[in-house]
């Protein structure tokens, strides 16, 4: 190593321009709401009483979120949404079993559906499909929602009753999930078997399709046999697959544990992604219609701190330097497995793990994932290209990833790991970007960028800081905040160096 903390061996890192590269999909962008009981709803997106918060929207608006998922998550197992239609001073505030709170129903379907409008989003609506002979909710329900959601107000029960309660036009919600995890005991839900619920789903999805065919519909999807179980009986009726994945971080003292487990984490779900394409392409052919994709419909960094000599999890733990080196791992990944992924929804945008903190009632603070969502949602569309990294490493085994959620069934091994992650991207005008992530926790790394023919580097945007667990507070809101440099490189290599975790994108135009 060098004495200025680089690495002495240099990363290579060449991009190359396919004849005809694939699309990714920008709902990878996605966000989801679900009442945890961390202020996500209620005291985050809107007041106590529903009431959205006007300095929330605008912070939202920013993003250009492509796609929000809700009522959850596991609390969807207990969610009427009947409860939270009509006046709002007729409705019911009931205990959530979930995560032992509280639901009001102020912020129901059209409030929801409203503020989708508001901050220019497409709404994802999850069905409560528990088997739970008293919270569970029922096809004719799910049905019923539709029809209140996109009905016609002069001809159905639905649309006439949402135009009654002030809502006349339909909504044209195109997205809807069936279930969520239904392979496990989560809240109000009995665990299920893959052919156990690939046969009710091929009820639902068929019957859902059967009346409203324009929709996209969304089944749980978990391990490889699991998936090829549920594509077996219902493949034919649904448009994607749900995948979770939860990367775990153990903090004492304000500082990472362990940092390879959690660095290398998005390699692990990777590895899995790409079982899960290779299933998902050998059904494909035989598909009538389009292909069934899959949807990470939840996805973060769970942090667990050090209390009284137990690791315990956390949403109230800010977010740092390293969970943007992780998040752009995990969103990378995304791009790099496109256009089989073809959404994903980060939990949460506002507080717990959010992109956004509030500060009371009037205020809030933005943390470097609000940067970065922004950024790649700016720049990281268009077509994947090809990247190549030559470079020093670790072995997947070396790394131990922590990583919960559906690629435990993933082993890992003597596989070679490098140290920078990078995925690239060329725009609708021509212009190609590549995200660069250092995952060493203690070492800076100097990359070179074989630059395409006939490109040139103009401009680099990047998140860094000299701590890994550094992060921003209400006292000091700009320790974490894009730099933005001007670059007139017209070289055929760019070289550069990255901090530990740093995460830097660089902009090349045509010359």
């Amino acid at each position: 190593m060098h004495p200025n903390g680089y690495a002495q061996q240099k990363t290579i890192v060449t991009i190359s321009i396919q004849q005809d590269p694939e699309p990714v999909d920008p709902m990878i962008y996605g966000q989801m709401l679900e009442n945890v009981n961390d202020s996500v709803i209620y005291g985050g997106v809107t007041d106590g009483n529903g009431n959205v918060l006007p300095h929330i929207t605008r912070l939202l608006k920013e993003l250009d979120i492509p796609v929000m998922r809700w009522p959850g998550g596991t609390v969807i197992h207990e969610y009427r949404w009947r409860d939270g239609i009509g006046p709002r001073k007729l409705r019911p505030v009931v205990p959530t079993y979930a995560w032992k709170g509280k639901e009001n129903y102020q912020f129901g379907t059209d409030e929801f559906l409203q503020w989708c409008k508001e901050i220019n989003t497409q709404p994802y609506i999850n069905f409560n499909m528990a088997n739970h002979p008293l919270y569970g909710g029922t096809l004719w329900e799910a049905l019923d929602w539709i029809e209140y959601v996109n009905g016609n107000p002069d001809t159905t029960n639905g649309g006439r009753l949402r135009a009654a309660y002030g809502h006349k036009e339909p909504y044209k919600v195109q997205y809807w999930g069936i279930g969520n995890e239904n392979y496990g005991p989560w809240g109000r839900h009995k665990e299920e078997t893959a052919a156990g619920y690939g046969d009710r789903l091929a009820v639902w999805a068929g019957t859902i399709h059967s009346k409203y065919p324009e929709l996209h519909l969304l089944g749980v999807g978990h391990t490889a046999a699991w998936d090829s179980t549920v594509l077996e009986k219902s493949g034919q009726a649904i448009d994607y697959l749900t995948q979770h994945y939860y990367v775990v971080s153990k903090l004492k003292d304000g500082q990472l544990q362990n940092p390879d487990n959690t660095l290398f984490a998005p390699a692990k779900m990777e590895a899995h992604l790409r079982l899960l394409s290779n299933l998902l392409g050998r059904y494909n052919k035989s598909k009538a219609g389009d292909p069934v994709r899959l949807c990470i419909d939840e996805w973060n960094n769970r942090h667990s701190v050090l209390e009284n000599g137990e690791y315990k999890f956390t949403r109230q733990s800010p977010r740092r330097q390293f969970d943007v080196a992780v998040a752009a791992g995990m969103l990378n990944v995304f791009i790099r497995q496109s256009p089989v992924v073809g959404m994903a929804n980060y939990i949460f945008p506002v507080n717990g793990h959010g992109l956004i903190r509030t500060i009371g009632t009037n205020d809030a603070l933005k943390t470097p994932l609000f940067y970065l969502f922004k950024q790649y949602r700016q720049w990281m569309t268009g077509s994947k290209l090809e990247v190549t990294v030559k470079g020093p490493g670790i072995t997947g085994a070396a790394a131990a990833a922590t990583i919960d959620g559906d690629c435990k069934e993933i082993k890992t091994g003597n596989e070679q790991l490098t140290y920078i992650d990078a995925a690239a991207v060329r725009s609708s005008e021509k212009g190609i970007y590549i995200s660069l992530v250092n995952r060493s926790w203690n070492t800076g790394r100097e990359v070179a960028v074989t630059v395409p023919k006939g490109y040139k580097v103009t401009q680099t945007w990047e998140i860094a800081d000299q701590n890994i667990n550094a992060f921003n507070s209400v006292t000091d809101r700009d320790v974490l905040i894009p730099k933005i440099r001007t670059v007139n490189n017209r070289k055929g290599s760019y070289s550069t160096k990255l901090l530990p975790c740093a995460v830097m994108i660089v902009k090349l135009v045509r010359m």
